[in-house]
């Protein structure tokens, strides 16, 4: 009787949830590698990465070829494939200095589970750095698999700024910040383009601010860097630096607010008096226009703009009260009573601020457009401790066309300048598409390209969330991913599609049945004896 029901349940396919007898039915499994930045960490003399590496190698090993399987990495992208394939795209992984969102990860293997509709699981192998976790929505088995040694001190490079830019030929300040789990000072070494400039020692958690002597005119890199630790992300910042001379400004000594600000800015060395720059009108050369006090010359400023070949006018005043857009060139948000629409004419226009997302600054060639006058009866912007930066980024920076834009974060996507034709960084150029978007996959100073002309620059660095190091608990991971296994990535891998898939026992069945087959033999034989 047990030899019959042996071979029917054999036949007919029988499985077993979550049996560690014989092979796994036909499942799913999505396996998430984090290779993101903590992935580089180094953990009793081996990085954590080939941990990590070698559990996901181990639950590949455990799949066969009737597995539906998913690799995905730091990248976001779920790569379908078998054991071999996905095992040889994991073996040319590397750390990447991007930021891995888990909880993201998760639900789109839940995603891909659902659509697969096979019975199975998403393993995720991970550092479970705390700040890379996030909730994850959606239903489904959920194995994680996570290092057991605690991660290493670390300490790193918090802050590098080079204040305002363009600097002088003689020279800037550079701001330093140090990360550390304790207050011990770090020396830091600074560099100008691989010059090295001075040794410091800095105390965690106190900015530090060093003056740097005389430069050449042009573009160069400042780096600050760290003795390294097991953590090397962070051991060095780098930010570009633009070093120009003094811009020539001609303005109008009997406007009270904007003469105010230019003798700010011309007895820090950063304007000198001259025919540079016409600021208020528009003159011959370049120049920063302001709509005039009487609306009855707005005509006739708009045909010597059109005969300029400005591809911008002043348009209809518009008097609601409004506040500009934070941006890179105004921070704040000010408020705006009054100022005249620009309209755009022609090609080759530029908006660098905008007021109700509605252009404000505008530049078309040499010529820069403000909608308002910078009054207060026009706009809070001169009462502002925001005035003087503002009128030092658009005589120093926009007027030249000069761009030093604001960090980046390396993996996330960043909006190039309109007239960018490509990026370059290290000598290696890649073409992009000016005014879109463009996502950087490595920290450095990256230059944006007009042809052979340089536009201006970015510092890219690693999300600084990645310098905390600390692990989430087990409970954490089960309140944000509620029904989750926790393993250890030695013992975790033997856990994989058991707790997915079902246990296929055929086999199983079969070795019983020629077990009662042999047992029913040997007793008919000794009975006949």
């Amino acid at each position: 009787t047990l030899l019959i029901v042996a071979l029917v349940l054999a036949a007919a396919g029988a499985t077993m949830r979550r049996s560690p007898i014989g092979p796994h039915a036909p499942s799913a499994l999505v396996l998430v590698v984090d290779n993101s930045a903590a992935s580089s960490a180094v953990i009793d003399g081996e990085p954590l990465f080939t941990s990590l590496v070698r559990a996901a190698s181990a639950v590949l090993d455990r799949a066969t070829a009737s597995d539906r399987l998913w690799l995905v990495a730091a990248d976001g992208v779920a790569r379908a494939g078998n054991a071999k394939e996905l095992r040889a795209h994991l073996a040319s992984l590397r750390p990447e200095p991007v930021r891995l969102d888990l909880g993201r990860a998760i639900m789109t293997g839940h995603e891909l589970l659902h659509a697969s509709n096979r019975a199975g699981e998403v393993v995720v192998v991970s550092a479970l750095q705390r700040s890379a976790l996030s909730a994850a929505n959606g239903a489904g088995d959920l194995l994680v698999l996570r290092p057991t040694a605690p991660p290493p001190a670390n300490r790193g490079v918090a802050t590098l700024s080079a204040g305002l830019q363009p600097w002088g030929p003689a020279g800037g300040r550079v701001t330093i910040a140090i990360v550390s789990p304790d207050t011990t000072p770090v020396p830091v070494a600074l560099s100008i383009s691989g010059r090295p400039v001075r040794d410091v020692l800095v105390t965690p958690g106190v900015p530090s601010v060093q003056r740097v002597g005389p430069q050449p005119v042009g573009w160069f890199v400042l780096t600050a860097s760290l003795p390294p630790d097991e953590f090397r992300l962070d051991d060095a910042r780098s930010v570009p630096i633009r070093v120009a001379p003094p811009a020539l400004v001609d303005w109008d000594a009997t406007d009270r607010y904007v003469a105010a600000a230019a003798q700010v800015l011309a007895a820090d060395g950063r304007i000198r008096a001259g025919n540079g720059i016409h600021l208020g009108a528009l003159g011959a050369g370049t120049s920063v226009v302001m709509p005039p006090g009487d609306a009855a010359r707005v005509g006739a400023l708009n045909r010597a703009l059109v005969a300029r070949g400005v591809s911008w006018r002043f348009g209809a005043v518009i008097t609601a009260s409004e506040r500009t857009d934070s941006g890179d060139v105004i921070a704040t948000r000010e408020d705006v009573k009054r100022r005249y629409v620009l309209d755009q004419i022609g090609s080759g226009g530029e908006v660098l601020a905008t007021v109700g997302g509605a252009p404000w600054l505008v530049r078309s060639g040499d010529v820069l457009l403000i909608g308002s006058r910078l009054d207060p009866e026009w706009t809070a912007l001169p009462l502002s401790a925001s005035f003087v930066p503002f009128l030092d980024a658009v005589l120093t920076g926009l007027t030249r066309g000069d761009v030093v834009a604001p960090m980046g974060i390396a993996g996330e996507p960043i909006r190039v300048p309109a007239r960018t034709t490509a990026v370059a960084r290290d000598g290696i150029i890649a073409p992009v598409e000016g005014g879109g978007m463009w996502t950087p996959r490595t920290p450095g100073v990256f230059h944006f390209l007009a042809g052979p002309d340089t536009l201006g620059a970015i510092s890219v660095r690693v999300d600084p969330r990645a310098s905390d190091l600390a692990r989430a608990s087990d409970r954490d991971v089960r309140v944000l991913w509620r029904g989750a296994t926790i393993a250890g990535l030695s013992d975790g891998p033997a856990r994989a599609f058991a707790a997915g898939g079902r246990a296929d026992l055929r086999g199983a069945l079969l070795v019983l049945a020629l077990c009662c087959a042999i047992a029913e033999t040997v007793i008919v034989e000794m009975a006949r004896g």
